[in-house]
């Protein structure tokens, strides 16, 4: 895998849907990602964004499968290097992750969908206990969070072109120590994130030794 730190020029890094779209362009010839469950392997990236003040480029770090090439329309690479996790049972990672921790419900109108079933509808989780429960239910058996540190990030506005903000999702931080069961697993998860919205900068899982 490739660990790379990515610039993204303002005028795309101002709406996320164009962000993820100039990430893309770095990877010239790739499908876009097709996963149709997360039994699947991921093809494409993910990343997390470091720093998007308005105005100025965004700073993005991310991870592929493929090397990127250095620079395409609205990003470019500044630095990039090749990695090789092989972390080993029992041992201890610092983590840090960017994820939306989520739960799905039914459509609280009774509204169906296509196929005659009342639609399903996925709603935040508030409390930081369930936070950390829903990071516990992902990882069970892989690695047990250990110490683990919440906090709340700046929300995410995301609208498509020529319309205005048609949602929200609020980005949560989880940062502490994992202890290691099962370490083919935890890969894994490294290469193909944990929870949705990676399009739009979560699910992106770091470790280092300690």
């Amino acid at each position: 895998m490739y660990l790379s730190r990515v610039e993204v020029s303002w005028e795309s890094a101002k709406n996320p849907y164009n962000l993820h779209r100039a990430i893309w362009k770095l990877f010239p010839g790739s499908e876009r990602e097709s996963r149709a469950t997360a039994e699947e392997s991921r093809q494409g990236f993910l990343f997390r964004v470091e720093q998007n003040e308005p105005g100025r480029p965004a700073i993005v770090m991310m991870q592929s499968r493929r090397a990127p090439q250095k620079v395409a329309e609205h990003a470019r690479v500044l630095a990039s290097k090749e990695f090789n996790p092989q972390p080993s049972q029992g041992q201890r990672l610092a983590f840090i992750l960017v994820a939306n921790p989520i739960k799905t419900i039914n459509d609280k109108d009774g509204r169906l969908n296509k196929k005659g079933e009342i639609k399903k509808c996925r709603v935040p989780l508030i409390k930081e206990e369930q936070q950390i429960q829903w990071l516990q239910d992902r990882l069970k058996g892989i690695a047990t969070p250990e110490a683990v540190s919440v906090r709340i990030l700046a929300p995410i506005f995301f609208y498509k072109q020529k319309e205005k903000c048609n949602g929200k999702l609020v980005p949560i931080l989880f940062e502490g120590i994992l202890r290691i069961e099962n370490s083919e697993a935890l890969v894994k998860v490294l290469e193909d994130g944990i929870g949705p919205a990676k399009a739009f900068g979560c699910g992106l899982m770091l470790v280092k030794r300690i």
